[in-house]
């Protein structure tokens, strides 16, 4: 046990250093420079240079003991600014995902309507297209349209917005998905789903959330570096760099993470059904299979 867990206690360590400390390091670093510059010399990095040079010189004079305690205390700080960023990613993950309060639900609404209108339009065309000829007698001009037309509806959402956000819809098309598909509530059995599932499985599920939830960590750091630059304005540009990132990997985690869960209930679900008794060795999947296993999960609710 002392290797697993000596082991354990450096995995711990290192992403309590990758997670918590250095991004929070980075901040508390800009927010230094950006206290002893300011607005007007923003860019003057000779006069950063003997600021923080003079600074250095006067720490070195100080005891040992002061040295650790400051040490300490900048560890500490790093870690309580770290934890209270996990903290405000939990709540901006709602907005996101498009679980916004009350106050922005207005908004949300007119967002959900402009979404909707778009990829309504956009399927009506489609169905237009498709029904114009039989997919035999279909012309490569024709299943060009039809491929454009059906990318531009995705890039909004796979199924019908509900969300004012793409995350939001993108995760809410997953569970559309398999309802259709399998006539699965995905919400009522996922529990159950995840019992069945191997590890390796699992890990990949746990490996994309990570993902996710990283991009969206990212954005609040994005945000504090926005707060910054109303002292600092070069903090500006550190927030539109780090926004822009995180939008785009919350994007492609988001995608990637809907993706695979979907997967899983393709590959999974008659395992599920099986060991709950609701489907033969030989009988297809069907939406009655489906709504047996959530029947059963649902316990009549």
């Amino acid at each position: 046990m002392n290797p697993f867990l000596d082991e354990l206690g450096k995995r711990l360590a290192e992403k309590w250093v990758s997670a918590l400390v250095v991004p929070s390091l980075s901040l508390m670093a800009t927010a230094s420079v950006g206290a002893l510059l300011g607005q007007e010399d923003a860019l003057d990095w000779r006069a950063a240079g003997h600021r923080i040079g003079s600074a250095a010189t006067a720490v070195s004079y100080w005891p040992g003991i002061g040295q650790l305690a400051a040490l300490v205390a900048l560890i500490v700080a790093s870690a309580v600014l770290g934890a209270f960023v996990q903290a405000c990613a939990e709540g901006c993950q709602r907005l996101w995902v498009g679980d916004w309060p009350r106050v922005m639900q207005p908004l949300a609404d007119q967002l959900v309507a402009r979404r909707s209108s778009r990829w309504h339009d956009l399927q009506a065309r489609l169905t237009a297209r498709r029904a114009q000829a039989l997919p035999d007698q279909r012309s490569p001009g024709t299943l060009r349209a039809l491929d454009d037309l059906s990318v531009r509806r995705d890039r909004i959402a796979l199924a019908a917005p509900t969300r004012p956000t793409f995350t939001g819809d993108r995760l809410a098309a997953t569970a559309t998905r398999v309802r259709n598909q399998y006539g699965i509530d995905l919400a009522a059995c996922w529990m159950r789903l995840w019992l069945v599932l191997p590890e390796d499985a699992r890990a990949e599920l746990r490996a994309a959330r990570a993902r996710l939830d990283a991009a969206v960590t990212a954005s609040v750091w994005a945000a504090c570096y926005a707060v910054l630059a109303g002292f600092w304005w070069p903090a500006a540009v550190i927030a539109l760099v780090l926004w822009l990132t995180s939008w785009h990997r919350g994007r492609l985690a988001a995608a990637g993470h809907a993706e695979l869960i979907e997967s899983v209930v393709d590959l999974y679900l008659r395992k599920l059904a099986t060991e709950l008794g609701t489907l033969a060795p030989d009988q297809p999947i069907d939406p009655q299979v489906g709504i047996g296993v959530t029947r059963i999960a649902r316990k009549g609710a």
